[in-house]
């Protein structure tokens, strides 16, 4: 007996920690009442890329809805085998790890852009927020947010809308992908970042968010950090770097050697009850009801690896 009680306790208090740490937000009324809608969506595979570290394969779905020019701009410089062989040369810790070029592409005196590059990989007009198709379906987090005037998600994204004018664009919560810039808005080339600590909320809509990591975000938590009061988190030591192996699109390697990920459908019925369920956590755990106000970017989405994968 004593022993089953322990069990027993030993279940609601893992069963508490990971309500608490679900965090999800409100249900979406249409996907509720849908119950035709898919559970689990497959990643394109031109929508996936794969970043091959030391320590293991980080995987980013791309969203071209929210960013078409900088996803074409990704899926070329892919093609073209540019990151191989580069590094993560600037990682700050809880806040963002950058790859690329770093000195080619960088506009201050000791380090000047690179004329070739510029000519190869022009300046992008920024893609802050978009008009989405209303194929894609925002499934709103319920919760007041302090940054955007409403939350949510589409297709398992963390999204900011603005309902006054249709507009939205990724939230900046961990895992978000992006390109780098110089000061002005419209200058991003090659550099790309992801972000690895906190959630920087004041770069949303001030730089290009079009991806997020789906699988292996504790090989990015491996990176060796630069020192943030020294040349702003840049990896001085090159033998300190980590190199980035590989970088490639899904859809450029054979069919019998690629990763096939499925992302649990926001619009889905589960989802919605995943919602519901978060939302009112076992009392056994709380012995104080915590607020239903939830924040968006601690909202988990759930991602499995598909059994015919390569």
């Amino acid at each position: 007996m004593v022993k089953t009680m322990q069990q027993l306790r030993a279940r609601a208090f893992l069963a508490g920690l990971l309500a608490a740490a679900i965090g999800l937000g409100s249900p979406n009324t249409r996907a509720a009442d849908d119950p035709a809608v898919p559970t689990w969506r497959e990643v394109a595979p031109d929508n996936l890329v794969l970043i091959e570290l030391r320590y293991g394969t980080v995987a980013v779905e791309l969203a071209s809805d929210f960013a078409p020019n900088h996803v074409a701009r990704m899926r070329r410089l892919l093609q073209k085998r540019f990151y191989d062989g580069l590094s993560f040369y600037r990682v700050i810790d809880g806040f963002v790890a950058q790859g690329g070029a770093d000195q080619d592409s960088s506009a201050t005196p000791d380090a000047p852009v690179n004329p070739q590059l510029l000519k190869d990989w022009p300046p992008m007009k920024a893609e802050l927020d978009a008009l989405l198709p209303k194929s894609d379906v925002f499934t709103p987090l319920g919760s007041p947010d302090l940054f955007a005037p409403e939350a949510g998600f589409v297709n398992g994204f963390p999204v900011g809308r603005d309902p006054k004018d249709g507009r939205s664009w990724i939230i900046h919560c961990p895992g978000v992908f992006a390109f780098a810039r110089d000061n002005d808005e419209n200058t991003a080339t090659t550099e790309f970042y992801i972000v690895i600590g906190q959630a920087p909320r004041r770069l949303d809509r001030n730089l290009t968010a079009f991806g997020r990591v789906i699988w292996g975000m504790q090989y990015l938590q491996k990176l060796n950090r630069g020192d943030p009061e020294v040349a702003m988190g840049v990896i001085g030591d090159l033998s300190k770097r980590d190199p980035i192996i590989h970088m490639t699109l899904a859809s450029d390697l054979a069919e019998k050697d690629r990763p096939h990920y499925q992302v649990l459908r926001t619009d889905s019925p589960a989802f919605s009850a995943k919602l519901n369920q978060a939302r009112h956590p076992p009392t056994e755990f709380y012995h104080r009801q915590p607020s239903s106000n939830l924040d968006i970017c601690g909202v988990p989405i759930a991602v499995r690896l598909s059994a015919n994968s390569g």
